[in-house]
């Protein structure tokens, strides 16, 4: 788990982990050179923890270069991650651990959005998801359960990428041992509530999808470089004409064009959506 400056919203995701039915686990915590407590916060919180081994960064050098550290200091022989404002449910561990084959190159699952007062389940259909699925768009989750020799193998993070670390993590797993396995059940929540106002659309993340694009461009094919280029105009909230819809729906994600479509059709419905999700019925009539 890496952190940065979250020394009160990194203990959820902590407890979360040390609440698991799974017993036999480490957790390793890099701290990426927090300015503020976070760091002791870490040591007299979990210092002592007979599970939980400390690292600490000596400058900052983001998430990637953090789990990469963990990664190659962890004992055991299998890694999973998790988001220092994130969580585990209680049965994450057991159920990727019990499902998990050598077959597959990763195992992952459903998730929960948590908006702040409404939960939403994602990709809660079990699945075997193979490499030209994955070259369309990120259809697997940011966390995903491998062998640890595999991830070193693979040389971990790419610490290059300002965005899509995960992505491209995955989908150099599958392209290098075979596809991955989603379980239906959603056992990871991704807290987005405190970050509904978070932009997507910065000239740091275009550039990283243009260079993952290009990244992975000899894998990829005509269907593939499309959908990938859809992608980038979702990045840009740029809107379909019913044309570019009906022409872009030949290479497939159907459902995602259809609904971005839709969606800049009714902004208006988008916003009070965000206000419900984030704040409840009451977010419709306090400030915006």
């Amino acid at each position: 788990m890496p952190t940065y400056n979250r020394s009160e919203m990194m203990q959820r995701a902590v407890n979360s982990v040390l609440a698991q039915d799974y017993p036999n686990f480490e957790l390793l915590i890099v701290d990426d050179c927090s300015p503020d407590n976070t760091w002791q916060v870490l040591n007299d919180l979990y210092g002592e923890h007979p599970q939980i081994r400390l690292f600490r960064q000596e400058k900052g050098q983001g998430a990637c270069a953090a789990r990469n550290m963990a990664i190659k200091a962890a004992s055991g022989e299998f890694v999973t991650g998790i988001d220092d404002d994130d969580e585990f449910l209680p049965n994450r561990l057991s159920s990727m651990m019990a499902a998990y084959d050598d077959q597959y190159s990763c195992v992952v699952t459903g998730y929960f959005w948590d908006y702040g007062s409404v939960r939403k389940a994602l990709y809660t259909e079990q699945k075997i998801v193979r490499l030209p699925e994955v070259l369309d768009a990120h259809c697997l989750s940011n966390q995903a359960l491998v062998r640890t020799s595999r991830m070193l193998a693979q040389g971990g993070f790419d610490e290059t990428l300002a965005a899509f670390q995960d992505y491209d993590m995955w989908l150099r797993m599958v392209a290098a041992y075979g596809p991955a396995l989603r379980l239906a059940e959603p056992t990871y929540v991704v807290h987005v509530g405190h970050e509904l106002g978070r932009i997507t659309t910065s000239p740091k993340r275009l550039n990283a999808q243009a260079q993952f694009v290009e990244k992975h461009r000899h894998l990829m094919n005509e269907r593939n470089l499309h959908n990938q280029a859809f992608y980038r105009r979702t990045m840009q909230q740029e809107p379909l004409s019913i044309g570019e819809l009906l022409s872009s729906c030949r290479y497939g994600l159907v459902e995602t064009k259809v609904r971005y479509y839709l969606k800049h059709r009714m902004l208006w419905l988008i916003k009070v959506r965000k206000q419900l999700l984030s704040k409840g019925i009451k977010g419709l009539f306090g400030p915006k």
